[in-house]
């Protein structure tokens, strides 16, 4: 764990619309390691290719394993990289390791409705919104609806709906 990773969860414009903000290198090393031992959750960095920079993680869990059913998270904490598509890449690669690797069926999330650029690249990545939960989050103490996303697996989803962006 570096301390840039570390710096993400304290960039209050990063951790706008995430629930993890002022982290410390032992709760994240705690974290990661429980979550991989108890087979709770996995995380997964983000690379630039040409620097091999870690920008980011995609974690896939809380895995429901008696579901075959995830939750998928993506975030790009280096904001040099905002804007470039690289979450809807990260994501499309996410949704493999999800469901090829740890077998599940159906990977899902919650995005405050103001995160207009996590919607974008959600629904990039082929999810597609199966809800709407009305002022679910408080945002700055303003209620914001949650917008349910969800890919399928076409394993077990053949005739899944997909997004076409």
């Amino acid at each position: 764990m570096t301390d840039i990773y570390i710096e993400w969860f304290r960039d209050s414009v990063v951790t706008e619309f995430l629930n993890s903000r002022n982290l410390n290198q032992a709760d994240v090393t705690s974290y990661i390691v429980e979550g991989a031992e108890k087979k709770i959750h996995y995380m997964y960095g983000i690379f630039d290719d040409e620097t091999d920079r870690h920008i980011g993680n995609i974690k896939v869990g809380p895995i429901q394993w008696d579901n075959l059913v995830s939750d998928l998270v993506c975030v790009i904490g280096d904001r040099n990289y905002w804007g470039k598509g690289l979450a809807k890449e990260a994501i499309r690669l996410g949704n493999r390791v999800a469901f090829d690797v740890h077998g599940m069926r159906k990977v899902s999330g919650g995005i405050a409705s103001g995160n207009i650029g996590s919607i974008k690249a959600y629904t990039g990545a082929d999810w597609v919104i199966e809800a709407t939960m009305s002022g679910h989050h408080l945002i700055d103490g303003k209620p914001q609806d949650r917008i349910v996303v969800s890919c399928f697996n076409p394993e077990f989803f053949p005739d899944a709906p997909v997004n076409s962006e």
